[in-house]
């Protein structure tokens, strides 16, 4: 993935300064590791904003009072901050970037340009998580991606002299580039996920956007997609639509079922999947397998389809097997949604 950046994009930036961002936005895809946003990418970027701490968090809702679902510190950072659960939660509640952020704000913002030293040393936000370490100004930025509601932010802190306008723009300048990165790994992260899918469960996948259409789909999941609905699987058809507005993730039942002759087309959400599977009229089985069958699809258990049938575990777990072979299905969910 290529990044381009003209020097007329970077007025503000000195010769030096516009090269060596440059080259961080071309090589910043090799930085990182598992996410693209760890290990050596806050090394490389402690390298254009100078900085005594450098940490990427993501959290799972906003404000977000319990702290961040996944955060990254610079490996040379070490981690110590024994008041941390309280130093995150005033900080929500007291940092002015916070709220300006709340408001809809997603351009780097520096705490020193809200208040000034004086000021910043009489809150208790400073003396939780500045005071101690010898931070006197932060830099952050929120990345532009939606949900809003689930942020994705940089946090650069700093003691002695605060951050410039230079390393506001340096950040500022660097967002778009940021996001694209973010998307591209997020994509791929999707992809390996859907070919997960598709191999472990046997089925046909259509990988899901955050907003229901398809971000990837195997060549068997769109040759059904056209043969039931008449669509290329460049789309998702208004049933699939419709059902997954009325979708109850709690519900192994709830699945969809399209009839056609004798074939039926069934299709099932996983997270942010959809398993595929065409199957034939419904096999003979035996009244215990079918006694089973209907009570996997109530959403009990072995143990407690055992207890009511007076028979062992190992017996139920025997049955289900006999019974996954004849319907042709392979997980749990699939079995309790063919009795529908």
């Amino acid at each position: 993935m290529t990044f381009v950046i003209s020097f007329e994009a970077v007025p503000a930036l000195a010769r030096g300064d516009a090269e060596r961002l440059l080259r961080f936005v071309a090589e910043a895809e090799s930085f990182g590791g598992e996410h693209p946003f760890e290990g050596e990418f806050l090394t490389q970027l402690g390298g254009l904003i100078p900085a005594d701490w450098i940490e990427y968090a993501e959290t799972d809702a906003w404000p977000a009072d319990d702290g961040p679902i996944l955060g990254f510190s610079r490996p040379s950072d070490d981690f110590d901050w024994v008041n941390w659960e309280a130093s995150y939660a005033i900080h929500m509640a007291e940092d002015p970037v916070m709220a300006r952020w709340q408001e809809g704000t997603v351009d780097a913002l520096k705490l020193s340009d809200f208040c000034t030293r004086r000021e910043l040393h009489r809150t208790g936000f400073y003396d939780l998580a500045m005071k101690p370490y010898g931070y006197e100004d932060s830099l952050s930025l929120l990345l532009p991606l939606q949900p809003f509601s689930r942020p994705k932010v940089f946090f650069l802190e700093r003691g002695g002299p605060g951050f410039s306008d230079r390393d506001r723009a340096i950040l500022d300048l660097l967002s778009p580039h940021l996001v694209r990165l973010y998307q591209a790994s997020e994509s791929k992260r999707r992809l390996r996920g859907a070919l997960a899918l598709h191999e472990s469960n046997r089925a046909a996948v259509v990988f899901l956007e955050t907003d229901d259409r398809i971000a990837f789909a195997t060549t068997s999941a769109r040759e059904l997609l056209e043969r039931y609905f008449g669509e290329d699987g460049g789309h998702l058809p208004e049933p699939v639509m419709s059902w997954l507005r009325r979708h109850r993730p709690d519900d192994v039942s709830d699945a969809l079922h399209i009839e056609d002759g004798d074939k039926r087309l069934v299709m099932e959400r996983v997270e942010d999947a959809l398993l595929l599977e065409e199957r034939r009229p419904m096999p003979r089985l035996t009244p215990r397998e079918r006694e089973i069958l209907d009570r996997v699809a109530e959403g009990e258990t072995n143990g407690e389809i055992a207890a009511r049938l007076w028979v062992s575990p190992l017996t139920v777990r025997r049955h289900l097997e006999n019974i996954y072979a004849k319907l042709g299905v392979h997980t749990r969910t699939a079995a309790a949604a063919s009795v529908q």
